[in-house]
């Protein structure tokens, strides 16, 4: 095998190049599944959390 042998290979799936706009589709979903993973990831934490006591209940021990 010689050298422009290996630099030439040639892929598996022969995919049409993308238009931009697609690309931009395509990082704009990615995105935005991002930011919704995150935010279900993040309520779903401080759903399980334990709310602050009351102010009854801290200004009662001082009474």
């Amino acid at each position: 095998m010689s050298i422009g042998e290996g630099q030439r290979r040639e892929s598996f799936i022969q995919a049409p190049p993308l238009s931009e706009d697609a690309l931009l589709a395509i990082i704009a979903v990615g995105f935005v599944m991002l930011h919704i993973l995150t935010a279900v990831s993040l309520l779903s934490s401080s759903g399980t959390m334990t709310a602050a006591p009351s102010l009854e209940q801290m200004l009662g021990h001082y009474d």
